[in-house]
């Protein structure tokens, strides 16, 4: 039952225009469960709001069994619905949904393609670029949610400047055919520094980008041994916090197949190709509203090698030309210009460009994290600080997990903390806030699963919506709670904002906390109420149950 639009539809039988009918939620306890404002609402004759209110309330007929009765206060007519019913309803449309209830479905029969992640294969990732990854996996999982055919995509930069700069210090301080990928990172920072005061290790790189790109098959299988070391070490460790993607495709493909010269050649074609004095070309964005000093994008270096953004373009094109239904890409705040530079020269060749989903930065004592100076903290290193801080909590309560257990908190409250602040906003991240037990974090949540799930094993109980019984204010508060997770997810589609869902499962937690405080369940005597109690339980677990899995939150048994 949709009472809004039940609402709606019932007003505006009485000529009411819908466009005026705006149905919300009172802003305080005894103004019902709905309420009409009757400020924009045309009646004949009528000009006051309040008389406006009433003429309503006079005039509407209303199914008891939804709408239980109505009054008026001030400008407002207030609708009390029926939680006789509507407990009823809820309940039996999460135990017969199940896993589904809280989906629209509306992806049933559509496809969708995210990008996510793509950082370069130069090192192990750190915590500030996982939110990337957190974020992207939550949009995949919301949209297979909702019934679409989900591929992740992940973009490898295999050609570009870092892994050339890579494969010098990995042939000056190790060994090509011995190196590890947790010696990467190491190796890269060594020679970004050296970079800057030695020219020749600038005039290295681009010998190597030079001959990678007219063919030179040896150069090729170096760049290439470099980098499948490296994404096959970064994929393990997205691995622990169980991110994966469905395709990799490679920057390579692009150059190689000519790709990248055939979109230059398009350009040119369409006037917008130019070549600046030191031979470098780039196209021409006049026209444009971009906000950036030159309304330029440069395309190659000097040499006529590509640059990134050409290698971008040709990805791009190749997405949106495998997906044309939904194509989502996820990149941080600072690449927002970027992005309309690349839908720009989309534009120009004719191709409509993937639905932006941007993010403020992980912070690190208040300062961005950067690859290049070493200013970060590994999302592989992070994990086993969360493990730690999880061991010495556990310790203290008196409890034991194992490893895999362990494992799967810590990943549990990354993702919680990550996905619990608005994207817009940048994350400092607190280890106590992530792992405590007394709310507003994965542990808080699992916690009062937990508990959910040892009462239901604790007592039996039947499936009959007929006899119904849950009267009191909290548990009229949770039906209602349970009942707007269907809005819930709607309002994340919109908005791509996962903490609406994070914030949706802390407050259903509080509630149950609450419940259990205060009500008796598995001691409950009399049986019909005890039944109602128990289904009640069971509901919350399956909302629970979904709201997780949204989230990448894995449910667990114990605590």
């Amino acid at each position: 039952m949709n009472y809004k639009e039940y609402l709606t539809n019932l007003i505006s039988s009485l000529g009411i225009d819908k466009d005026l009918i705006d149905i919300s939620i009172p802003p305080k306890e005894g103004m019902g469960d709905y309420c009409l404002p009757c400020f924009k609402v045309k009646i004949d004759n009528l000009n006051n709001p309040n008389e406006k209110a009433n003429y309503l309330l006079e005039h509407l007929e209303f199914d008891k069994n939804i709408i239980l009765d109505a009054f008026v206060i001030g400008p407002y007519l207030n609708f009390n619905i029926n939680k006789e019913s509507l407990s009823k309803f809820v309940i039996e449309k999460i135990e017969t949904l199940k896993e589904k209830y809280g989906s629209n479905n509306e992806g049933i029969g559509k496809s969708l393609l995210i990008e996510h992640t793509s950082i370069n294969p130069n090192a192990s990732p750190h915590i500030g670029r996982s939110r990337n990854s957190i974020i992207g996996d939550f949009l995949y999982r919301l949209y297979k949610f909702n019934g679409y055919d989900v591929d992740r995509e992940y973009f490898v930069n295999d050609i570009g400047k870092q892994i050339a700069m890579l494969l010098i210090g990995v042939k000056k301080y190790s060994d090509i055919n011995n190196v590890t990928f947790d010696e990467m990172l190491e190796l890269y920072i060594k020679i970004n520094e050296e970079a800057k005061v030695d020219e020749e290790v600038e005039k290295e790189i681009f010998k190597y980008l030079n001959a990678l790109e007219n063919g030179d098959v040896s150069v090729r299988d170096e760049f290439k041994k470099i980098t499948d070391i490296c994404v096959e070490g970064q994929k393990s460790i997205f691995d622990k916090i169980d991110i994966h993607w469905d395709s990799f495709t490679y920057e390579s493909n692009f150059v190689f197949g000519k790709v990248t010269q055939e979109i230059l050649d398009k350009i040119k074609e369409k006037g917008k190709l130019k070549e600046d004095e030191n031979g470098r070309l780039y196209v021409d964005l006049s026209g444009y509203n971009i906000p950036t000093k030159s309304p330029v994008l440069v395309l190659t270096r000097e040499d006529k090698t590509s640059l990134y953004p050409l290698r971008d373009i040709a990805y791009t094109i190749y997405k949106m030309e495998k997906n044309k239904d939904v194509n989502l890409i996820v990149l941080g705040e600072d690449q927002k210009v970027y992005m309309e530079q690349i839908s720009a020269v989309l534009d120009i060749l004719g191709y409509d460009s993937p639905s932006l989903i941007s993010y403020s930065f992980v912070l690190l004592n208040g300062e961005k994290m950067a690859t290049r100076e070493g200013k970060i903290v590994l999302l592989e290193d992070f994990i086993a600080s969360t493990i730690d801080k999880l061991k010495v909590n556990f310790k203290e309560r008196g409890t034991q997990l194992n490893n895999d257990e362990y494992l799967s908190l810590a990943s549990s409250c990354i993702r919680y903390n990550m996905l619990n602040i608005n994207r817009g906003k940048n994350i400092n991240f607190n280890l106590d806030d992530a792992t405590n037990f007394t709310g507003n974090s994965a542990i808080y949540i699992l916690y009062n699963y937990v508990r959910i799930k040892s009462i239901l094993n604790k007592g039996k109980f039947n499936i009959d919506y007929s006899n119904i019984v849950l009267n009191t204010k909290t548990e009229e508060q949770i039906i209602k709670k349970l009942y707007d997770f269907e809005n819930i997810i709607i309002e994340t589609i919109k908005t791509s904002e996962s903490s609406i869902i994070a914030k949706y499962l802390n407050d259903l937690c509080s509630l149950f906390s609450k419940y259990y405080e205060e009500t008796n369940i598995l001691k409950e005597s009399n049986e019909l109420v005890k039944n109602s109690r128990l289904l009640l339980l069971d509901s919350i677990r399956i909302v629970i149950e979904n709201g997780t899995s949204i989230l990448g939150i894995k449910t667990v048994d114990r605590l």
